[in-house]
């Protein structure tokens, strides 16, 4: 699941938004692929390198192309019945999307908490910023300087 040149960006990301996890993930025709991640992500999860599809946080970013947030999924009706909300206690999350450079959203950089948060916009535009440095990683495929947020 690790990619060096990622794993700064997601450990930047537990600490800035000071949540327990944090990942990169890609979204893939049934699944959702971890390429990077911190905290204490449950094993199976990381054994199985993704979760499915219909489980993942970060769809609605491929259609409105913005980072969002939830402070509490269980008094949200699209994701209160999800397995990673009601098996694996994930309560509160907060995205960027992966835009690639020819514009296409392949995924999310996003930080999550096991407990209700108060999130807010300008952390969005905080991970905005990772998110970018996170694509142009993937897009180069090597490890470059070390990001100085």
């Amino acid at each position: 699941m690790e990619r060096p040149y990622l794993t700064e960006i997601v450990e930047t990301v537990s600490d800035l938004m000071e949540t327990p996890f944090a990942v990169i993930s890609v979204l893939l025709d049934g699944a959702q692929v971890f390429l990077a991640g911190h905290g204490p992500v449950p094993k199976w999860i990381g054994d199985a390198g993704g979760t499915p599809i219909e489980w993942a946080f970060c769809m609605p970013m491929l259609r409105s192309r913005a980072g969002w947030f939830v402070n509490d999924f269980t008094t949200e009706p699209d994701h209160r019945d999800n397995p990673l909300v009601t098996v694996e206690g994930i309560r509160s999350y907060i995205a960027a999307p992966l835009i690639t450079g020819d514009g296409h959203v392949v995924g999310g950089l996003c930080g999550l908490d096991v407990r209700p948060r108060d999130f807010g916009p300008g952390q969005v535009a905080v991970l905005q910023d990772l998110a970018d440095e996170a694509i142009r990683r993937i897009e180069a495929g090597a490890e470059p300087d070390i990001m100085k947020p």
